[in-house]
């Protein structure tokens, strides 16, 4: 029946098909048929049962489920099940021609047989990452050590708790101790505290030494407690001992053991003194260390090495089992110690000495709260010590800081003396020179060519004469002299002065000089007149030197006050378009000798100036300030307090005509000069007697003194500096002398001095002098002074035209040298450059006439020194060339 199902061809498909069976491919061969039917069969049942296996696999390994291995045996299993459908398709085919659903089938087999084969490749590095057996193995293993372990750390946890419940008791039993032990502790230190409070309460180190062995004593409850200090070799000596009743004191009896006493009143015997050997020895008496003190060589072997090295404190509970030599315990013996403590003191770091503490009684085991209270005592000790030493040293320094503060005032003392005579000893050439000048001057039969010569003379003394006060003034500055001295004055003149005095020098210049008052100002106010003239005379003069186009402004202003009211504050500020300062030029700016770059390439001045004018103001109670910027100038401002006052009757300058001679109808006055300078004695003499005075002269004070006593002068122009008798000793004979005589009419002493200082001028006044005038001095000054003093009367020259009236000069400029030989122009150059204002006379008195105007200007600037604005107007008509500065090579055709 099979073989004929087998070979039908007919049975294999079904009527109306398009195909035919796969069987038909094989001829319907029985064995061929067959063979491929059960192969088919055979290998469907192998694929349907891996998949049935795989998904037991899965169900027995829950903690497989839902992982990537789970997922991928579930895959895997599903493409063997499609694979094991195919091949039971195949069987199917061998008689049904069913080819669309096995392309399907396979088409599925195919898909996941993609999908599984991308999800391998994926999930494979984690499948590789998989524990080997053996290493599973071995994790068990860890695992089975761990468990132990900790079964093991369990059982010790409970055995510690049994442990620890049976410390708890013994815990509880040294808390009580404890608590007993802190009551102790704290009785000693309040103890301790007790003790170094009454250290603190003094600086002598006796009184501190007595205190802390008496205290310690008491506090340790011991026999005997020491202080013992070490030399510099580390031998020492004990400087303080407190001893318990009924024990022999240390330091009272071993002087009775160098005075030779009995062998049982020392603490002990002579033979133990007696033995090179032993480590104490007795001071003998010549040495340089006072016989009430031991020395212990012990100490001094044992010092470095055990105390320096930071021991805390030295217990010995018994001296028998510290394994003393012999000698040493003989002497601890004849001590009466039986146990001690010892403990360093340090002074910082430096092992000062020690403190010891001494039982007679027997041994003794020192408490550790016993040697710390030793411990805290000594470092209060040490630092009482050093206290001591510094407030010693404090002492000494005090007392060097007084020797150099007398030494210092002697050296001003001596500055001052040399201040002194440096002002004497160049303003008295320059009163002759200043002096014969104003004289020659007043004589008008002079040629023109030698009364400009003499203003020469003059304008320069004036200028050698700032440069001395300057310097003298800075060195007043530096001795702590220099004096505010306030004055009455018209404060518009006094600006309208100085705007007349730089006008022309600015005219000359090119620039613009403006006063600006900015609203009302008192007319007169009182401050040092000199002083602020002196200030701005300084920043004006600096503003024009330094400014090469454009303006200089001093402008005014007060504080809006009262009108009247007394006190105000008047402001000045100095304003330039001039190079200006960096701020570093400005930070040494007020430097004695220090100078900004502009005043060095100038090579002018000396660095004196500003210093003195910020001194100057400070002394006024102002403060100069000054705002600079590079290249477009600068500043200078500073207030003053004044006082406004009513006009003083006092005729300003220009008011006063220059003296002629004594009014007639007056007595002659009889004037006494004395004075040791040949040379001012003859200026003095040729001023005085051709105005009508009688004059006699005097070179000492002596001569001076006895002149007066037989010629009896009405007054008396004394100079302070003589030889033989002064003018200060000479002053007050005169004055003890008209004490002396009643009847006789006192007499007027001006003094004459070439001092600097303001503050003599009170000694003068003090010695008897009516007034003090200063050398150099002006003769109309001087005169007016002496008409004061006597009541005199004077006729006076014609008056004459006011510098300020005088017709303005001609303004100079580059161009007006344009018209001149080129070669007359280079010497005019060369001539400025060497500073030769002779030369530069010469050059221009060979001007023709229709040069007049230049030849004016040239004059000007000549006068005014100002040697550098020459050369900058010749400059650019200069020729390079050499040109010799002969006139008479210059032709005018």
């Amino acid at each position: 029946m099979l073989d004929q199902l087998l070979l039908n061809p007919l049975l294999g498909f079904s009527v109306g098909s398009d195909y035919i069976p796969h069987g038909h491919c094989y001829l319907w061969q029985p064995s061929l048929v067959g063979l491929h039917g059960v192969s088919n069969l055979l290998i469907a049942i192998a694929y349907f049962s891996i998949p049935a296996l795989l998904v037991h696999f899965v169900r027995q390994r829950r903690e497989l489920a839902f992982s990537r291995m789970s997922k991928a045996f579930l895959l895997s299993g599903a493409f063997i099940f499609l694979c094991g459908l195919g091949h039971v398709l195949d069987i199917v085919v061998l008689w049904y021609p069913v080819y669309w659903l096995t392309g399907l089938v396979r088409a599925v087999t195919a898909l996941v047989s993609c999908l599984t084969a991308l999800k391998l490749v994926e999930w494979l590095p984690e499948f590789l990452a998989l524990r080997s057996p053996e290493e599973l193995a071995q994790l068990n293993q860890q695992l089975e050590a761990e468990i132990a372990a900790r079964e093991k750390a369990q059982a010790e946890m409970e055995q510690q708790v049994v442990d620890r419940t049976a410390a708890l008791s013994a815990v509880n039993t040294q808390l009580r101790t404890s608590q007993v032990l802190l009551q102790k502790v704290a009785e000693r230190e309040r103890t301790t505290s007790q003790i170094i409070r009454q250290m603190r309460q003094s600086l002598n180190l006796e009184h501190i030494f007595t205190v802390a062995t008496e205290e310690l004593q008491r506090a340790v409850k011991c026999d005997r407690t020491l202080i013992y200090q070490f030399n510099s070799d580390w031998s020492g000596n004990i400087i303080a001992e407190t001893v318990a009743p009924g024990w022999h004191p240390l330091l009272d009896n071993v002087q009775s053991a160098a005075d030779s006493a009995t062998e049982t009143d020392q603490p002990w015997g002579s033979q133990t003194l007696d033995q090179d050997r032993c480590t104490v020895r007795l001071i003998a008496q010549g040495e340089t260390v006072p016989a009430t003190l031991i020395q212990d060589t012990h100490l001094q072997q044992q010092a470095e090495a055990v105390y320096g090295q930071g021991l805390e404190y030295l217990p010995v509970a018994d001296i028998y089992e510290a394994g003393f030599s012999r000698c040493y315990l003989d002497l601890l013996e004849d001590l009466q110690a039986r146990a001690y403590v010892i403990v360093p003191v340090f002074v910082g770091t430096r092992l000062w000495g020690l403190m010891a503490c001494y039982q007679n009684t027997g041994p003794r085991q020192w408490e550790d709260a016993e040697a710390q209270m030793v411990v805290q005592v000594s470092s209060q000790l040490g630092v009482a010590i050093q206290q001591t030493e510094l407030f010693d040293r404090t002492c000494q320094q005090r007392k060097a800081l007084k020797q150099a503060k007398d030494a210092a005032e002697v050296a001003n003392r001596t500055k001052s003396e040399f201040l002194a005579n440096m002002s004497h000893e160049l303003r008295t050439p320059l009163n002759a020179i200043l002096g014969f000048t104003q004289l020659m001057h007043g004589d008008t039969t002079l040629p023109e060519v030698t009364q400009s010569y003499l203003d020469i003379i003059n304008r320069s003394g004036e200028h050698l004469l700032g440069l001395i006060n300057n310097i003298l003034e800075m060195s007043k500055i530096e001795a702590g002299l220099l004096v505010c001295t306030p004055t009455a004055f018209d404060l518009s003149r006094l600006l309208e002065t100085l705007e007349d005095l730089f006008l022309l020098k600015a005219q000359a210049k090119g620039l613009q000089l403006q006063l600006i008052q900015a609203g009302p100002l008192p007319d007169y106010i009182c401050t040092d007149k000199g002083k602020l003239r002196q200030v701005l005379l300084n920043l004006l003069g600096n503003a024009i030197k330094f400014t090469q186009e454009g303006s200089i402004q001093l402008r005014v202003w007060s504080d809006a006050a009262p009108e009247n009211a007394e006190s105000l504050q008047i402001h000045f500020a100095v304003v330039d378009t001039g190079a200006g300062m960096s701020p570093s030029e400005l930070e040494i700016l007020f430097d004695p000798f220090k100078q900004a770059q502009a005043g060095i390439d100038s090579g002018q001045g000396t660095g004196l100036g500003l210093p003195i004018s910020r001194r100057y103001i400070e002394l006024m109670g102002g403060k100069l300030t000054v705002e600079s910027t590079p290249g477009q100038g600068s500043c200078f401002q500073f207030s003053l307090p004044v006082n406004r006052v009513s006009a003083p009757n006092v005729p300003t300058q220009n008011q006063r005509p220059r003296i002629k001679a004594l009014a007639p109808g007056q007595p002659t006055p009889r004037i006494l000069v004395a004075e040791d300078n040949p040379t001012n004695k003859l200026l003095l003499t040729k001023l005085l007697c051709p105005l009508g005075f009688e004059v006699k002269t005097a070179p000492d004070g002596e001569v001076a003194l006895a002149l007066w006593q037989q010629w009896q002068p009405h007054l008396v122009l004394m100079d302070m500096r003589m030889p033989l008798l002064d003018g200060y000793g000479a002053t007050r004979r005169i004055r003890q002398l008209e004490d002396q005589s009643p009847t006789v009419s006192p007499t007027v002493v001006i003094a004459l001095t070439a001092t600097a200082f303001e503050d003599q001028r009170a000694d003068m006044l003090a010695a008897g002098c009516d007034a003090c005038i200063r050398k150099p001095f002006i003769a109309d000054e001087l005169l007016t002074c002496i008409g004061q003093h006597l009541g005199l009367h004077y006729e006076y020259q014609d008056p004459v035209a006011s510098p300020a009236a005088a017709p303005p000069r001609p303004q100079l400029s580059s161009e007006a040298l344009a018209a001149l030989p080129q070669r007359w122009v280079a010497q005019l150059y060369q001539a400025a450059s060497q500073g030769s204002d002779a030369q530069i006379i010469e050059l221009i008195r060979g001007l023709p006439d229709q040069h007049q105007d230049v030849a004016a200007g040239l004059t000007q600037l000549t006068e005014l020194f100002e040697f550098e604005q020459i050369m900058q107007l010749a400059q650019p008509w200069a020729m390079t060339q050499d040109s010799s500065p002969q006139v008479a090579e210059t032709s005018w055709v």
